[in-house]
């Protein structure tokens, strides 16, 4: 089941009676999560480091690339390593290595079709159980697992946990789920982490101050236009979690129309037909993510732009010092 999220998740906050109709669950959510998040892991990493990028908010706020970024510093210091993900939305629960030419998102999820062009990526809804496959697929020693979306499992305990922060999003309207957007209160799970990840996009001059947290390592996100005829219109369309934050990415093309689907959206051939008509009657261009693109059926991707991102750090090294130590 695929839903929208909520306008007033990103409110300051919620009407009186939204509030009364869901404080009660919102408070039975939160102490679910936390007594999950206190639950005791199942299985350790006795040689690799590993690393979980995850979020207090459900969708949105920059896991995926930040997990890329991460791949990309450990692939340039020849570190051998592995994502291990869920694989959010897949159909059966096999452990997979996921190879984006034979692999559908049905079967391993969207997120890891993207990453698996950096490192190998194991789906698995037992990260402990995707470690172990790894070792013996791979029969050599890993030096990290990146859990994507790590923070909240407790199957494999990480040795570093970062939490991603859209720097619009931040914690919504501060409330859990499904009152807010969040899985968990931040104060519950703070002591614990290792690093807060601050990500602005181009323009954005928000300050990473306002979260109360040290340390706290910044980038933002930029665009990669260099493939794109910036003299075209563009009908944007896109299914994640926060889909305002791609929208305001495009702020240097001319978007002629936008359209947003609910988080991991399964398009199908009729979908984009539908949007292939709209977009020729406005005389403009289909562009969306590259995390949508997955979820396209691939007959039809040759026709859709989209616009690669990358994430520039403004002190890499501070996040080199948490990998290394």
């Amino acid at each position: 089941m695929y839903l929208e999220n909520p306008k007033f998740w990103n409110e300051s906050s919620p009407n009186f009676l939204i509030k009364l109709l869901l404080s009660p669950l919102s408070r039975v959510y939160s102490k679910i999560s936390k007594m999950n998040y206190k639950r005791p892991y199942e299985y350790v990493s006795e040689n690799a480091k590993v690393v979980a990028v995850g979020a207090v908010t459900m969708g949105g706020s920059g896991k995926t690339v930040v997990t890329s970024a991460i791949c990309d510093i450990l692939n340039m210091a020849k570190k051998k390593n592995a994502v291990l993900s869920r694989g959010y939305g897949r159909k059966n629960d096999e452990i997979l290595l996921v190879n984006p030419d034979i692999h559908t998102f049905e079967e391993v999820g969207d997120e890891p079709l993207l990453l698996a062009r950096k490192s190998p990526v194991i789906v698995g809804k037992n990260r402990g159980e995707a470690m172990h496959f790894a070792n013996h697929h791979f029969n050599e020693n890993f030096d990290f697992f990146i859990l994507d979306d790590g923070i909240m499992q407790k199957s494999l305990q990480p040795n570093i946990r970062l939490v991603v922060i859209d720097s619009r999003q931040k914690f919504g309207n501060g409330e859990v789920f499904p009152l807010g957007p969040n899985r968990i209160y931040f104060e519950d799970i703070k002591d614990d982490i290792d690093a807060v990840i601050y990500l602005r996009n181009e323009g954005d001059t928000s300050m990473a101050s306002e979260i109360d947290f040290n340390p706290i390592i910044t980038g933002v996100i930029k665009q990669d236009y260099s493939k794109i005829d910036l003299n075209q219109k563009f009908f944007a369309f896109c299914g994640i979690g926060y889909p305002k934050k791609f929208f305001d990415s495009l702020k240097n093309l001319d978007v002629v129309k936008t359209k947003a689907y609910p988080d991991h959206y399964p398009y199908t051939l009729n979908a984009i037909y539908r949007l292939e008509n709209e977009a020729q009657n406005l005389g403009a261009q289909l562009i969306t993510t590259e995390k949508d693109l997955m979820r396209i059926p691939a007959t039809l991707r040759r026709f859709i732009t989209t616009v690669p991102v990358k994430i520039v750090w403004d002190n890499e090294e501070e996040i080199k010092k948490i990998l290394w130590r």
